[in-house]
């Protein structure tokens, strides 16, 4: 089975084994606790961390000159409030200090030589009336940052410590250039606190993007955007610390205004055939808001409607503001959780239709036989079966789980739920002994 991207994870959590291939619609199934998740969401990051390496860069960046950002934090403070200049300085940088945008470096450096500038000019008026503002705490802070002995002055320091910023910022156009792996892996640790050397890769046309001996991530050609919904009630969520990553990424992505060019027919079938209705962000609100207009007129905040519309207003929404396209990946972690049958079935045309006439791919963790079986049929009516694998976990040793494949053959899906009917067998049984 070769496939143009590969997942192979080894031994992490209870994924025992799994080798994963993404070129269409993937589906993969199995009970609760199998590791469906793990993988939606080592998928999502990977892709996600590797086409946004210049986030990582800045992360990395920032960490790098924090040092000396705190003590310009003090300077910038000690000059804010002065009494003497409390009316003519404004505040240079940010209250949190950081470099913003790598496209900033150059303002970013003047920012930092003003405030150095401005400081010495004020030091050097004190100095001339007998007074300081360099106290012997503000020197010891800047020689145990810099690591230099007590010979240099005041400017020497400061001088130093713009140096110092400016070969953190050379460095980051070298990662940039470079896109070296080892930012890719910290960015994956850190997400799942553990290292996940030798334990999962991912292949794109046969190359290395994620995985052990590799020194230099390549451009992403097949997959460049990627999306997670693991739950239609994230719609609207305000953003608060400790939410995952995804979950505020897709709410940014919802609020993007729509785009000329997305595929009406898709739409309509969204709109005519499933909502009855159109979904929109308006962003004349003070704080925004989804709005579901239905066909009568009425006009209703998509937060209070049912998990169902929800559902498919996610996919509408980055439909027409054109996310959904060739390069792009979606994970969907469960889609049938809040859909009734009917709807089930829908879905599951959608997700054909997207793959067949726009070339979306989806990566579908699902235990719902329904589920299954509607991609299944749906993808064969619409002559896309070739597009679409199927996967099942199944019990290895000590509730750890191996990923069969299974190509189009989704009864081993079906024979894997019904042991829950066996075990509800050996409990009706044993009740009536």
């Amino acid at each position: 089975m070769k496939k143009i991207i590969e997942l192979t994870i080894r031994d992490f959590r209870a994924i025992k084994a799994a080798d994963i291939g993404l070129d269409g619609i993937t589906v993969v199934s199995g009970i609760n606790g199998c590791g469906k998740s793990t993988m939606s969401k080592l998928l999502y990051y990977v892709f996600r961390n590797a086409n946004h390496y210049s986030e990582l860069v800045l992360a990395h960046t920032n960490s790098q000159i924090r040092p000396y950002l705190s003590i310009l934090e003090q300077i910038q403070s000690l000059l804010l409030y002065h009494r003497d200049i409390r009316t003519s300085f404004r505040r240079v940088l940010s209250r949190n200090m950081e470099l913003s945008d790598l496209n900033d470096t150059q303002k970013y450096l003047d920012s930092i030589k003003e405030i150095c500038n401005r400081f010495l000019d004020l030091e050097n008026t004190l100095q001339k009336k007998g007074n300081t503002l360099v106290t012997e705490r503000l020197k010891m802070i800047l020689l145990s940052t810099l690591k230099v002995n007590e010979k240099r002055d005041t400017k020497q320091l400061l001088d130093l410590l713009i140096v110092r910023i400016a070969e953190h910022f050379s460095k980051a156009e070298q990662l940039m250039a470079e896109r070296p792996y080892r930012l890719l892996k910290a960015s994956l640790n850190s997400a799942f606190d553990y290292d996940l050397t030798k334990k999962v890769f991912v292949k794109e046309y046969g190359d290395t993007i994620y995985g052990d001996n590799i020194s230099n991530i390549p451009l992403l050609h097949y997959i460049k955007k990627v999306a997670y919904i693991d739950t239609p009630m994230v719609i609207g969520m305000e953003t608060s610390y400790g939410q995952p990553l995804y979950w505020k990424e897709l709410n940014s992505l919802l609020k993007l205004p729509p785009k000329r060019g997305y595929k009406r027919t898709i739409n309509n079938f969204i709109k005519e055939e499933i909502l009855n209705g159109d979904i929109s962000f308006d962003d004349d609100d003070f704080s925004g808001s989804f709005k579901y207009k239905r066909k009568d007129g009425k006009e209703f905040d998509l937060l209070e409607c049912a998990t169902g519309i929800k559902s498919f207003s996610l996919i509408q929404l980055l439909l027409k503001n054109l996310f959904l396209d060739e390069n792009t990946l979606m994970i969907i972690d469960e889609p049938e959780a809040h859909l009734h049958p009917q709807w089930i079935v829908e879905y599951a045309r959608l997700i054909v239709l997207l793959h067949k006439k726009i070339g979306v791919k989806f990566f579908i963790a699902s235990h719902s036989t329904d589920m299954v079986s509607a991609i299944r049929y749906i993808a064969e009516k619409e002559k896309s079966l070739s597009a679409v694998s199927f996967y099942v976990a199944e019990n290895a040793v000590n509730n750890s789980f191996v990923f069969h494949y299974l190509g189009h053959d989704i009864e081993p899906i079906f024979e894997s739920f019904n042991k829950s009917f066996e075990r509800l067998d050996f409990y009706v049984n044993k009740s009536e002994k």
